[in-house]
């Protein structure tokens, strides 16, 4: 996986018990735009980054035919939402 660190946009849902769930994510490559849907979430973890919660996800879809794995992290501060790894 390349680390990447790209703001992304995000649809997620939100349960009643504030757990986070991404659904599909909007990135810019080679000047396109592309969408991906999550195809399974396989682990995520809770951190602390720079003493703000962060939620990091380690994902898998299918992109142009390929399974890729990647990771998004969701800063809790902030609300955004980045691509770290693909």
């Amino acid at each position: 996986m390349k680390s990447r660190n790209q703001q992304i946009d995000m649809i997620s849902w939100t349960s009643k018990e504030g757990i986070v769930t991404p659904v599909r994510f909007r990135m810019e490559e080679d000047g396109e735009t592309i969408v991906i849907k999550i195809g399974h979430i396989i682990r995520t973890d809770k951190n602390m980054f720079a003493g703000t919660p962060t939620l990091i996800f380690r994902c898998s879809s299918v992109i142009g035919g390929i399974e890729k794995l990647y990771e998004l992290t969701y800063n809790c501060g902030n609300q955004q939402w980045l691509l770290k790894k693909i």
